[in-house]
């Protein structure tokens, strides 16, 4: 068994994945392998009945392939624990590890004395970089049983050490850094020919003007720049505030034929010691020399940006980071639907056939809203789709289309709707029970998964004609619409899953749909609306300023949009209309939402803090309103007073989140703009001594969201601070002076 270790800390073998060769020290020649394959079988023509796997002298040896889908393309009896992973080996904090299997050694020596071992070792990683020392003799390596109660060991082991030199590996460098800065507008570019100069066979002129190819190939890849490097970082300091500074780093790919995977950018830079948060990428210090904390290794966060593609629209990511202990935070310029605190919510479309019909199916249709804290208000959800072929809705159950379409062809029975496109909305709570099925007629509201799991799911029945009538014949809709009541969700495509499980309701006999297939939704607040649609303000019980949400936060005055006073004091302007157009309350920030945090008293081992939420809106009710709110101390809530508070955990070993929501018939309706248009709240935590401090703003939230939309927060620098011990009232020292001779008087 062979394994392959990388400890290189932020260096690792990408895409396509490693090679490794040695020579025979004698006539060895290789019978079997498992996890991985010679590239040569080389001349075996003196074998007559078993056909060895490799009779090279210098074999060389590349791990097994993944299929699309990142499993393995070969059979099991192929596997092995930690192989078939097309070469890939991530570095140290990704996880790393790779073992090709058991080679079976024929013409070679049968015992410790007699095995010549192998030299002339050669990895490459795909490119050339590595030297490999001597094979050395270890002492055997011991394994554990799977139960953890016996020890083997190898009959022989030895180890190859192999380096990397960038000298080797390429003669020029193969990134360059470009910076610039907020206080002057000059922008330093990387140097010319910093990775080769441009000529004629080694770049494209043009983006788009050469079909990227495969790796390896003789073809020019790269852009033609003034500094013809493949990857670009760029520096950019941003911002300098009272107590902290803040930089954003872009990186770029101008090769058109190579996406990079599991990336890292290692960064060297004194204030690296004191980094606060880091946007967007993951973050890892890095201490070879453990008391020097100056460099740090920036990656990807899995399934979210693991992926720099090549030279196209999506050729680049960035990410912000704040240095120092002043928490900042900030507003995404990305559309992708991607949220950390809630990293696998998403609301899943589930259409399960029931039965089929002469010329279609029956198929029930349900909605799941894995969203821990976002949930579709009223007016509810509207749902649309695309035929594949020319289907029809002969009826419904739970739902209705909007329209009917034109159906002039239908002489008879006459279909529900006849829409190519059909948009499906819930029915009202209160139609007659023929017209119901579980979980349907709620107007379209669904509950969020974390507040209410039996009230995230609503369903409807649907009757398909002109359809396919069996597994084989059926076409899958496309292109789903979902509104939940507005923009935002982003469905992807139909994909046929494992036929649904159901238990009949004595719960003895399982049956199953005859097929089934789900549509995923996400949902992206920048799609939904290019304003915020909240904002924080901030105040404290040791400073008398209040911070107040930041000017224009949800976009700044529109008189269209403005409630007139006059007109608000006549009846019935408050009631809520159909087309929940908002008619705000003027302030200076214009949000409909507004959440203030106040730290309301320091005990010796308890805090508290008060949290108000005001409705500005006066043509909106928020029921089932959601709180969620991202605070280091909230692994340590002890009493929410007049709320309901539920933590959330999507990482397991960080507690920091927290969601805040209404009780039942009591506060859990947020009423219009006006007298009744708020609602309040006050939190007990238990301060954790060796992180509590009022300092730098540290009792304020990291994050905050309202009904599952993020909302716009003040600048650190504005923060409520502790008062300077340094500058001490005179008229309270004289105070504190006369006190003290008036003592001493009256003792002598």
């Amino acid at each position: 068994m062979v394994t392959m270790n990388n400890f290189q800390m932020y260096r690792h073998i990408p895409s396509p994945g490693w090679t490794i060769g040695w020579t025979w020290a004698r006539k060895e020649i290789i019978w079997s392998m498992v996890g991985a394959q010679a590239s040569d079988q080389g001349d075996c023509s003196k074998f007559k009945a078993n056909i060895p796997h490799s009779c090279s002298r210098t074999p060389t040896i590349v791990d097994l392939q993944q299929d699309s889908h990142n499993r393995p393309s070969q059979p099991a009896s192929h596997w092995l624990l930690q192989g078939r992973r097309g070469g890939l080996v991530g570095t140290g904090p990704h996880g790393f590890g790779l073992r090709i299997s058991g080679q079976c050694w024929g013409l070679s020596g049968s015992s410790n004395s007699t095995v010549k071992l192998p030299k002339n070792f050669t990895p490459l990683r795909p490119g050339r970089g590595y030297t490999c020392g001597s094979v050395v003799m270890v002492p055997a390596t011991g394994f554990l049983s799977s139960d953890g109660r016996r020890r083997t060991y190898a009959m022989m082991s030895w180890k190859v050490t192999c380096t990397y030199s960038q000298m080797l590996a390429s003669k020029n460098p193969t990134c360059c850094v470009s910076l610039s800065s907020f206080y002057n507008a000059a922008i330093t570019p990387c140097p010319v020919c910093a990775c080769g100069c441009p000529n004629e066979g080694n770049c494209i002129p043009v983006v788009g003007a050469n079909t990227p190819t495969k790796y390896g190939s003789p073809e020019p890849q790269v852009q033609c720049t003034q500094h013809m490097c493949p990857i670009r970082v760029h520096w950019h300091v941003k911002a300098n505030y009272e107590k902290y500074w803040r930089a954003k780093i872009a990186i770029t790919n101008f090769n058109h034929g190579f996406n990079y995977t599991q990336w890292t950018l290692l960064v060297q830079h004194p204030n690296l010691s004191n980094l606060t948060e880091v946007f967007r990428f993951a973050y890892k210090p890095l201490l070879p020399y453990q008391s020097i904390n100056d460099s740090g290794m920036f990656y990807s966060i899995k399934f979210y940006n693991d992926l720099l593609w090549k030279l196209a629209q999506k050729a680049m990511c960035g990410m912000n980071l704040v240095f120092c202990t002043v928490v900042f935070f900030m507003i995404f310029s990305s559309a992708e639907a991607y949220d950390p605190l809630d990293p696998f919510g998403n609301i899943t479309i589930k259409w399960d056939v029931m039965s089929w019909t002469p010329d279609g199916y029956v198929a029930v249709v349900t909605m799941n809203n894995f969203q821990l804290f976002r949930h579709i208000i009223t007016p509810g959800w509207t749902l649309g789709w695309s035929w594949a072929k020319k289907e029809v809705i002969w009826s419904m159950v739970g739902a209705q289309a909007t329209e009917q379409g034109d159906c002039s062809k239908f002489k008879g029975n006459v279909p529900h709707c006849c829409l190519r496109n059909p948009v499906i909305v819930d029915l009202l709570p209160g139609v007659p029970y023929n017209q119901q099925i579980s979980n349907c007629c709620k107007g379209g509201v669904v509950a969020s998964w974390g507040q209410d799991p039996a009230g995230s799911v609503s369903s409807f029945q649907v009757s398909v004609g002109q359809a396919g009538s069996s597994n084989k014949t059926v076409k899958l809709p496309k292109n789903f619409t979902l509104l939940g009541p507005g923009p935002g969700y982003t469905c992807g495509p139909s994909t046929i899953v494992p036929s649904t499980v159901f238990l009949t309701a004595d719960r003895r006999r399982k049956t199953q749909a005859l097929m089934t297939w789900n549509v995923t939704c996400t949902y992206s607040q920048f799609l939904a609306s290019k304003n915020p649609t909240c904002c924080v303000s901030f105040s404290s019980f040791y400073n008398d300023t209040i911070t107040p949400c930041p000017t224009c936060s949800c976009g700044c005055r529109n008189k269209k949009k403005l409630s007139n006073s006059k007109e608000l004091k006549k009846g019935g302007i408050n009631t809520p209309r159909k087309d929940n157009t908002p008619l705000l309350q003027c302030t200076h920030h214009m949000c409909p939402i507004r959440v203030h945090w106040h730290v309301k008293i320091n005990y010796r081992d308890y805090w508290r803090v008060k949290i108000a939420v005001t409705n500005f809106n006066y043509r909106m009710n928020y029921t089932q309103w959601t709180l969620v709110a991202q605070h280091p101390n909230l692994n340590n809530v002890t009493q929410v007073f007049s709320f309901d508070y539920k933590p959330l955990v999507p990482y397991q070993s960080i507690n920091d989140t927290g969601m805040f929501y209404g009780m039942k018939f009591y506060n859990d309706l947020l009423m219009e703009a006006g007298p009744f248009g708020n609602i309040q709240s006050e939190v007990l935590l238990q301060k954790n001594k060796e992180t509590f401090t009022l300092k730098q703003g540290w009792a304020f939230p990291r994050k905050v969201y309202f009904n599952g939309d993020e909302c716009k927060l003040p600048p650190p620098d504005a923060y409520p601070v502790l008062p300077n011990s340094a500058r001490r009232n005179p008229i309270v020292l004289f105070t504190l002076a006369a006190s003290a001779l008036l003592m001493i008087l009256f003792i002598s």
